[in-house]
């Protein structure tokens, strides 16, 4: 079914920006060649499938741009003064999206061949075409940025807790290995220490769970404060945190965890409305990384090292040893 076809005049197209300042005998010229058109919501003006040798001009109304399968994704809405389909006119290829009436729509439909007669002759009109180009660049080149922005806080949310905005354990998997791999080429030292906030389940339990969150915040907060601008702290799980400390030895490290061990002892913590809640205690694991140790078993050993502070009596920094070359360690040794 065809979109229903009225009278279209001069006046009306002289009206619209594309020919603004155009000369009114090329106008007479061109009026032959265009039809006024009207589209109900949801009718398509233009798709890749069908070529259109053909260029709408929007009078009234909305169309949406639509890339994709089906309905397609949302790239753009054309208003009245905005026209589509001239670069597949000019360039002689099928539209490169899906064009759609949002809500009724009235367009002026310009013969493709009579559009390319005008960029022959008229100055006037391939520099008001040209204007209109460029809008449309500089308003995509904003969504792009735009969405290259929303990209990019979404990869930062995916990789940092929401709850501290410290790295989480999906940042640590992805960004531990490489970093490890930099310091073994370059024969660097790293440490990495694991931290448990003491009693937690208790001070969940007697203080409640928005209290718990308060804690939370509080510590990755001292410990981000504490720490050096290349080192990095990491919600591993629960009240549990990870802190990375690049070209570290562990006669370096030691003073950092306790440092960091007694700021969190000295927090005052509150909650939301301002009252004082109980303060909390942390049990920290200390592993120096030894060369051609694997990341899960750095971490492993820091954790062991954790869990005898805690068995140790708590709020405490326990060391762990330097790992006894084993079977696989020695074979990566002498394959190296």
């Amino acid at each position: 079914m065809h979109a229903r076809q009225t009278r279209l005049t001069a006046r009306t197209l002289a009206q619209q920006f594309l020919f603004e300042g155009e000369r009114p005998e090329l106008i007479d010229w061109l009026l032959p060649h265009c039809q006024l058109r009207q589209f109900p919501s949801g009718r398509v003006l233009l798709t890749p499938k069908q070529p259109a040798d053909c260029v709408y001009l929007i009078l009234q109304g909305e169309a949406e741009v639509r890339v994709g399968r089906h309905s397609g994704q949302l790239i753009a809405t054309l208003g009245p003064g905005q026209c589509v389909g001239e670069m597949s006119v000019i360039e002689g290829v099928p539209p490169s999206a899906k064009v759609i009436a949002r809500g009724a729509c009235t367009a002026i439909a310009i013969e493709g061949a009579a559009l390319r007669t005008l960029l022959d002759q008229s100055q006037v009109f391939a520099r008001n075409l040209l204007k209109l180009l460029a809008r449309r660049l500089r308003h995509d080149n904003q969504l792009v940025r735009q969405s290259l922005e929303l990209q990019a806080l979404s990869e930062q949310h995916a990789r940092s807790d929401a709850l501290t905005d410290l790295h989480n354990r999906r940042w640590l998997n992805e960004t531990l290995p490489d970093l490890i791999e930099q310091h073994r080429d370059a024969q660097r030292p790293l440490c990495l220490l694991m931290l448990d906030i003491d009693h937690f389940k208790r001070y969940n339990d007697s203080a409640g769970h928005i209290a718990g969150d308060q804690a939370l915040i509080a510590v990755a907060n001292v410990l981000e404060a504490q720490i050096r601008d290349d080192d990095q702290a990491v919600r591993y799980g629960g009240e549990e945190f990870l802190i990375v400390l690049p070209d570290t030895r562990l006669e370096d490290a030691h003073p950092i965890s306790e440092r960091l061990r007694h700021s969190v002892q000295q927090t005052a913590i509150t909650d939301p409305a301002g009252d004082a809640l109980p303060s909390v205690t942390l049990s920290i694991g200390l592993a120096e990384w030894s060369a051609f140790e694997a990341p899960e078993q750095l971490i492993a050993r820091a954790d062991a090292a954790l869990y005898r502070a805690k068995h140790q009596g708590r709020n405490r920094v326990v060391v762990s040893p330097a790992p006894a070359p084993g079977p696989a360690r020695l074979r990566r040794v002498k394959d190296a």
